[in-house]
């Protein structure tokens, strides 16, 4: 709008008289116009004895009077007053076409390329700056005839001079790469803007007010300023081109060096030049002709040399191109054949008929046409492209099919390798449990060793943080990525890698790709970050597959083998648990790693029982029958100890020790006299039965109180053996108390009685010597035909 506005003007003042010579609102001569014999940022005082206050006076006096009378001016000259005469000329048009040419042309030119990067790459580095900066040209070549003539966006060029060395800087801060400096001190560039700002604020304020010597230093600082900042951007441009991270950002530098030097340099220091000395620089309005070179310098960029990573544009634009142009020329073609046909066969032409016979065409062809154009397109400018986008079909279709990690892996790597040509390529998958990336292709470098990569070092954690691809320049360039820059880039470096891709599958980095340096020279588009990103994530499910596949072929291995260890285990149990008393299977049961065996005292009533006359037995007897007998005897009592809780500790030969616990101390005395009582039984049962030749008599023992129960440990220098048992005086004197007599009674201890008292009947026989006991022990008899109390 503002351009159109301008122009407008401009045409309207073809044929009107001007003063001779361009002038600005505020009365200084304009830089690099006519200027009728003035010289440079000379200020109009008066004219014609007329004190002048705008440019608009001196503009309503012109047009009052016919083209050619003279005016009398009263100039300050940069502290002198000076007169002069100057005659009114006519407007020419070849004014006009100056204008158009190189004012509204170039500007177009800026603010058409400066829109294209951002509409079509918004989110390429640096593509906001560079917009702006078109954006502040256009307003500077487009707007300079408004500013001295019909002043209309006096303002706004004022303030575009103004920000012009700001923009300079921050491009020599940013493009084509963001420098090391910048990265270090990124606020550093708004104190450039402040300047910038100030200088803009300064310049609106009109000069009449003030001595004009004076603030005639705003412009001039201005002037310095400008070209100043172009000059530290052609130097930053001189030392990428020398010293850049990339080949590919070198040459963007050479190209670029060259539009700003060729194409903006001198006429911006001619300009300068004259406004700082006054004198007239011969000339400058052709050296502005000089400024179309930087607009072509920068499509130059584009396309050679992938500035802004405009490639997949310019593809997609040359594929609408030449759809656009086959469709126009079939349009008038079938225009040109139908009427032709039309009138041949004496019909004349139908405009319904033409409109639907083309429509028809246009349904029909059209989709076909603009493939076929893509797929010429592709195979002409942009075969790699065509050829990666082949690789990558049959790589998936290849993938879906395999289920072995290392031939995965090997694929992709070959995939890369011929697809983007890097230098060094370097695979590695997760591995979780080790908390590490193993590397499957390539090598770690210094980063790792032996092919492994801790997964907790920088670059590693980088990419789960962020899931996102990361390139060397990108870590060099962006302030948000400081607090990694160091520890990534020197990792980066060790593996030799440009670019590294993370592998996602769902939420977690299940491996990373590192790729050198193109063997071209060229960097990474962001066409090759989406088709490497198409073509990690797909590979990352077929790795994880593999993974999976591998990691349940190795459980089924283990869970076999599992399997097989816990039917030996339970084999082993179910076996020793006939050898090991019931206790110890519950405290191994308790606790499997560290079983409590220790000894303790405890409370507990001890049964012994024997058979009467065994030594003999064994002697009449041969061991086999021996042996049936005894199993005959003790199956039928252990159905008797197990069913009262009793637990059997030991058995040796002819007897039994059988141990007896409860929290309620009363009670397990009373299940164990209640055992003895009903293996009595059962032994006069089966000695009733005649089930055997020799009926056999028991000798049975009971007492309770503490006794230390635990495992005793013998240890050998070749074994050690644990023996749990209840030992101590309570145990004694139930092995002696069952010793005392044979038949249908069971001798009990006094602690045993005490708590039995008014359960059984007891036969008190006094105080007896037994054997190894010190002190006489009382004893109590209960026969198997003593009554039961309990009722």
């Amino acid at each position: 709008m503002i351009g159109g506005w301008t122009t407008v003007d401009a045409y309207r003042l073809i044929g009107q008289p001007y003063a001779g010579f361009s002038v600005m609102r505020n009365l200084l001569v304009g830089l690099g116009v006519e200027r009728g014999g003035l010289e440079p940022f000379d200020y109009l005082r008066a004219m014609d004895g007329h004190l002048l206050h705008s440019a608009r006076q001196i503009q309503a006096e012109v047009r009052r009077h016919p083209s050619g009378t003279t005016f009398h001016y009263l100039v300050n000259r940069r502290g002198r007053l000076v007169e002069a005469d100057i005659r009114t000329k006519e407007e020419p048009a070849r004014d006009f076409d100056r204008f158009l040419l190189e004012g509204l042309l170039p500007g177009l030119l800026f603010l058409g390329l400066g829109a294209a990067v951002l509409v079509l790459k918004p989110g390429a580095p640096g593509a906001r700056v560079f917009l702006l900066y078109c954006l502040n040209w256009f307003v500077i070549a487009a707007l300079y005839h408004d500013a001295v003539s019909t002043y209309r966006f006096y303002w706004l060029f004022l303030t575009a001079w103004a920000f012009s060395p700001a923009l300079y800087l921050h491009l020599a801060q940013t493009f084509p790469e963001r420098r090391a400096w910048a990265v270090r001190h990124p606020r550093v560039i708004w104190l450039a803007y402040a300047l910038s700002a100030a200088l803009a604020v300064l310049l609106q304020i009109p000069m009449r007010d003030h001595a004009p010597s004076e603030m005639l230093i705003i412009p001039i600082t201005s002037a310095v300023y400008w070209v100043a900042a172009l000059l530290v951007l052609i130097a930053a441009l001189t030392i990428t081109s020398l010293r850049g991270t990339s080949a590919l950002g070198r040459q963007r530098a050479r190209v670029l060096l060259a539009g700003f030097a060729v194409g903006q340099l001198a006429p911006v220091l001619g300009t300068a030049l004259e406004a700082v000395t006054g004198m007239t620089v011969p000339y400058l309005s052709l050296l502005w002709k000089l400024n179309l070179i930087f607009p072509l310098a920068v499509a130059y960029a584009m396309v050679r040399y992938e500035l802004f990573d405009m490639r997949a544009v310019v593809r997609l634009g040359s594929i609408y191109v030449v759809v656009t142009g086959v469709v126009i020329a079939a349009y008038v073609a079938a225009i040109t054949l139908l009427n032709v046909v039309f009138t041949r066969l004496g019909m004349g032409t139908s405009p319904l008929a033409t409109a639907v016979v083309l429509g028809l065409a246009v349904v029909l062809f059209l989709n076909p046409l603009y493939a076929r154009a893509q797929r010429v397109v592709d195979r002409l400018f942009f075969r790699q492209r065509l050829d990666l986008q082949r690789s990558l079909e049959r790589l998936a279709g290849t993938m879906t099919t395999v289920l072995d990690l290392d031939r995965i892996a090997g694929l992709i790597a070959r995939t890369v390798a011929e697809s983007f040509h890097p230098l060094r390529l370097t695979l590695a998958v997760l591995e979780e449990e080790q908390g590490r990336f193993r590397v499957v292709v390539g090598s770690a470098g210094p980063m790792g060793a032996s092919g492994l990569i801790a997964a907790g070092s920088s670059l590693p954690r980088h990419l789960a943080a962020h899931r996102q691809p990361v390139t060397r320049v990108q870590h060099e360039a962006d302030p948000d990525l400081a607090p990694c820059r160091d520890a990534c880039l020197a990792q980066m470096r060790a593996l030799g890698a440009e670019l590294v891709m993370p592998m996602l599958f769902g939420d977690r980095v299940t491996g990373l790709l590192a790729l050198g340096e193109k063997r071209s020279g060229a960097a990474y588009t962001t066409e090759d970050l989406r088709l490497l990103r198409v073509m990690v994530n797909q590979s990352a499910v077929a790795v994880e597959n593999a993974r999976a596949y591998s990691t349940l072929e190795e459980v089924n291995r283990r869970l076999a083998d599992t399997l097989r260890r816990v039917e030996i285990l339970e084999a082993i149990r179910v076996s020793l648990s006939k050898f090991v008393p019931r206790r110890v299977q519950e405290l191994i049961e308790e606790a499997p790693e560290a079983p409590e065996f220790a000894k303790r005292e405890m409370d507990v009533s001890v049964l012994f029982v024997d058979v009467a006359g065994y030594t003999s037995l064994s002697e009449r007897h041969d061991a086999d029958r021996v042996n049936v007998m005894i199993e005959r005897y003790f199956g039928a009592f252990l159905d008797e100890i197990l069913r009262n809780g009793g637990d059997v500790n030991e058995t040796a030969g002819d007897g039994l020790m059988v141990i007896f616990q409860d929290e309620d101390h009363e009670r397990h005395a009373r299940n164990a006299v209640q055992t003895a009582l009903a293996i009595l039984r059962r032994a006069d049962e089966i000695n009733e039965a005649g089930a055997i030749d020799e009926p056999i008599r028991l000798h049975v023992g009971v007492n309770s109180g503490l006794a230390a129960v635990g495992a005793t440990k013998i240890e050998g220098s070749a074994a050690t053996r644990l023996t749990y048992t209840a030992s101590g005086p309570v145990t004694n004197v139930a092995a002696r108390l069952a010793s005392l007599g044979a038949g249908d009674s069971a001798f009990i201890g006094p602690e045993t009685a005490r708590r039995i008292t008014g359960w059984f009947d007891l036969e008190d026989l006094g105080d007896r010597e037994l054997k190894n006991v010190e002190e006489p022990v009382r004893v109590f008899r209960l026969a198997t035909s003593a009554p039961s109390l309990a009722a």
